[in-house]
């Protein structure tokens, strides 16, 4: 099976100016995505999960209608979660389009705002569908 991906334009061109260990995550992602897509969430490091899993009804709704998930990137570090799973401050936000195999990298930012609410990019960021 064929596993797409895109950045975003402005995602692409913030890439560039990424410090290298910055790019070498967004590319050690890119990298399992294209040998595994999402179909097993094992094969990465980081925990990926939907970003629509808040309390918040409006970003919940935010999120599923972009189709929005996000990655634990590694950044700073990683740290072992209660659950089993790998977590960092900053994480990589995409879009998931199931149906299509398909993604788009569109953010990578620290995991909460300053008020602690979940971050989600502001929609600039985002390939419409």
């Amino acid at each position: 099976m064929s596993y797409k991906w895109n950045f975003h334009d402005q995602f692409a061109k913030e890439f560039k100016n990424f410090p290298k260990d910055q790019q070498d995550k967004i590319l050690d992602f890119i990298e399992i995505y294209e040998l595994h897509g999402l179909r097993d969430f094992n094969a990465y490091e980081g925990k990926v999960g939907p970003s629509y899993k808040t309390n918040d009804l409006t970003s919940r709704q935010y999120a599923l209608a972009h189709s929005f998930w996000h990655y634990h990137i590694g950044i700073p570090t990683y740290r072992q979660s209660l659950g089993g799973y790998k977590t960092s401050d900053w994480v990589l936000h995409f879009q998931w389009f199931k149906s299509e195999n398909y993604i788009v990298l569109v953010d990578l930012y620290y995991h909460y705002k300053s008020d602690g609410t979940f971050y989600l990019p502001p929609s600039g960021s985002l390939f419409i569908v």
